[in-house]
């Protein structure tokens, strides 16, 4: 069975390899690819990429689980960890179920730039490791929903 994951926002898509960070870029944390917000952006709501349950939640990050194991993490920017969830408002807790398209983070992009931050986000999948993602738009602007990548269920 094959899981699509959707944009959590509208962006453009790029390869994972491209983002400014070694470790994200180099595939360690898993594979994916990563959305970067457009310039006229300053505040997005970042919405759940699949259906699932909200297994970790950081003012800057969110893993969504699906119900067949799979993990997704979507990571609000590089090294945004440093700003202490300032310009950061996640919308619900850990171990909340979402559907596809449900508000998890609404995110002010100031702080980001004020910092001289990169705004890149990577959606990765965390777990199970080993697995393949597809890359359904790379290269192109994306919607929020659109697919992005898809990965095929290990169950």
């Amino acid at each position: 069975m094959t899981l699509s994951v959707r944009a959590p926002f509208t962006a453009h898509v790029i390869a994972l390899s491209d983002v400014p960070d070694p470790v994200f870029a180099s595939g360690v944390v898993g594979g994916g690819c990563a959305l970067v917000p457009t310039a006229a952006e300053d505040c997005i709501t970042v919405h759940s990429p699949i259906n699932g349950v909200v297994t970790k939640l950081k003012p800057h990050a969110a893993i969504v689980t699906s119900t067949r194991g799979v993990s997704i993490l979507v990571h609000l920017g590089i090294d945004t960890v440093s700003l202490h969830g300032k310009g950061f408002a996640p919308l619900l807790e850990e171990g909340d179920v979402v559907t596809t398209g449900d508000p998890l983070i609404h995110w002010d992009l100031t702080p980001v730039r004020d910092a001289a931050l990169s705004p890149y986000v990577p959606i990765v999948v965390v777990s199970p490791p080993g697995l393949t993602a597809t890359p359904d738009a790379r290269g192109s602007q994306v919607s929020v929903l659109d697919p992005i990548f898809s990965i095929e269920d290990p169950a």
